[in-house]
């Protein structure tokens, strides 16, 4: 009898002994898979994130190498206004702004007005001038909104046109999201136009681009043509702006030219 109950118990200490090594070996698979498992996961997380910063970082040009122009005029219902933004390059932060004369200037130096963040919107924000999808401030001060401004006895509505080169026959118009226009050229044209809500895209006027040309230095063949001859007339300027300075002392007149006060 006890050398029976003896076998029984090396039996089960044998068979309990199999038992926990197959559990171990077991245990030694998943772990290892469990970590792999984990590793991949990781791995997909990154790749989502990176995408993601991928998607909301600046695409394409204007870089911080770049400079760049872009002309513009204002339409009010049925004229061009011939007044320009007010020159806010001295105080820049962006280094998208202008001069006061009726430039665009785009040249970043911070990364958050480049590629697809370097639009109308960054432009009026350096302005410090209200502009969204139904509200325009005028060079002058006033305020338009669409919400209480007529044309010709319509409601009226804000437009964006834009010819993405000079030589661009005919804009894209926007009528909405209209901080997010970007700025993607350089020699853009941009007309403001706030029109009734009838009123014929096909109706709006082209913005002159003289002074941007000249601006840009485009050769003879490419100047636009004007009132007489630019290289004895000087450069076309808009209305409101001053002759460039020049270095150049005045030529002087003979006695027997000098205007006389009679």
């Amino acid at each position: 009898m006890a050398r029976s109950a003896a076998a029984k118990k090396v039996a089960k200490a044998a068979s309990t002994g199999a038992g926990g090594k197959g559990a171990g070996s077991e245990r030694k698979i998943l772990f290892p898979a469990a970590m792999v498992l984990v590793a991949l996961l990781g791995v997909a997380l990154v790749v989502v994130a990176r995408n993601q910063r991928a998607d909301l970082a600046p695409v394409g040009d204007p870089g911080l190498e770049d400079h760049w122009h872009s002309a513009y005029d204002i339409y009010v219902c049925d004229e061009i206004d011939p007044a320009s933004f007010a020159n806010d390059s001295e105080d820049d932060r962006t280094g998208i702004h202008t001069h006061g004369d009726g430039l665009i200037h785009i040249h970043p130096f911070v990364s958050t007005v480049t590629g697809q963040y370097a639009t109308l919107g960054a432009f009026f924000n350096e302005n410090e001038t209200a502009f969204d999808d139904n509200t325009f401030e005028l060079p002058g001060g006033s305020v338009i909104s669409e919400d209480d401004f007529t044309c010709n006895g319509e409601p009226a509505e804000l437009r964006v046109l834009k010819w993405n080169q000079l030589t661009a026959e005919k804009p894209v118009v926007f009528t909405e999201d209209l901080k997010d226009v970007r700025l993607n050229e350089d020699g853009q044209l941009f007309m403001f136009a706030i029109v009734g809500e009838s009123y014929n895209d096909s109706d709006i006027p082209r913005p002159d681009d003289a002074y941007l040309r000249q601006y840009l230095g485009l050769s003879e063949e490419q100047q636009p043509l004007g009132e007489g001859d630019a290289g004895e007339t000087g450069p076309l300027l808009p209305a409101t702006m001053e002759p460039f300075e020049t270095d150049e002392p005045a030529a002087e007149i003979p006695e027997s030219e000098e205007p006389s006060d009679g």
